[in-house]
């Protein structure tokens, strides 16, 4: 195994700005969730440094363009627990998952 030495690491994390639904969605009540996806499709969207981080390469987002060499790693999180608020989710990025 390689292991590679950062100096520095970033998470990014947009509260509020989901790229979908969780598989759970129906057992909150949240089937049909994708804040990004309604924002994007309901007015034009100028995020040029999170498409050159690859935010449309998550799933298609409309007038958001595919990076064919993204900048950063990115990603759709769903949560290993039983929790559904920001706190749980945000311990959970950081390996910490409740019961």
């Amino acid at each position: 195994m390689i292991m590679t030495t950062f100096q520095r690491i970033i998470i990014l994390v947009l509260d509020s700005v989901g790229v979908g639904a969780m598989p759970d969605a129906a057992r909150f009540g949240d089937e049909g969730s994708d804040t990004l996806g309604h924002v994007a499709a309901w007015r034009p969207l100028q995020i040029p440094n999170l498409s050159r981080w690859g935010i449309g390469n998550i799933r298609p987002l409309e007038g958001i363009p595919v990076s064919a060499a993204p900048a950063a790693s990115f990603g759709k999180m769903t949560l290993a627990g039983q929790g559904k608020d920001t706190t749980s989710g945000h311990w959970e990025m950081m390996g910490v998952v409740l019961d």
